[in-house]
């Protein structure tokens, strides 16, 4: 393919970094959310939804995060400018759209606006912005109510990135 895909979330030995576990939790939101909004198979919108929910349930979440998620892709969805690419539900890293949706969901916790609408901007591809970061925000407070808080070295965090494998950049029909 030629363009190099990398993971904001190191994984040491197929085990994730613990420190790292809530912006594992976003990337998997993002991705399982996204892939159920863009697929019209059951089987896979299934299997993305179980890996959200275990994901949650791993965390010690409520399940009701669910519903933030799939508004905070729903929106990134509707509004980008151009295709969003996710990983395959499985895939073991993140590509560089889902760290840049976990960069905007530490940015909007931990304050950090010029970063937050970079990080928008780079997502969507367009300046018409305002859904996607009300659906940020719902996000990011949805966890902090659920004491989950973004390290702010997500935001521009890039060191030890591990290769993930190939996106899938399929959009609704």
């Amino acid at each position: 393919m030629g363009r190099s895909m990398r993971t904001l979330i190191s994984m040491g030995g197929g085990h994730l970094q613990a420190d790292r576990c809530a912006e594992h939790l976003v990337g998997i939101g993002f991705r399982c959310s996204l892939i159920c909004l863009r697929t019209g198979d059951m089987d896979v919108a299934s299997h993305a939804c179980q890996r959200l929910r275990d994901t949650l349930e791993a965390g010690k979440l409520a399940l009701d995060l669910v519903a933030p998620f799939t508004a905070w892709a729903l929106a990134v969805e509707a509004n980008a400018a151009r295709p969003v690419t996710i990983l395959p539900v499985e895939a073991g890293g993140f590509c560089r759209d889902e760290c840049l949706a976990i960069s905007l969901v530490a940015a909007c916790q931990n304050d950090a606006c010029p970063a937050l609408k970079a990080c928008v901007f780079a997502l969507l591809g367009t300046a018409d912005t305002g859904r996607v970061m009300a659906a940020t925000g719902d996000v990011a407070s949805a966890l902090l109510q659920a004491n989950t808080r973004l390290n702010v070295q997500a935001v521009v965090e890039t060191v030890g990135f591990a290769k993930a494998t190939a996106p899938t950049t399929q959009r609704l029909q």
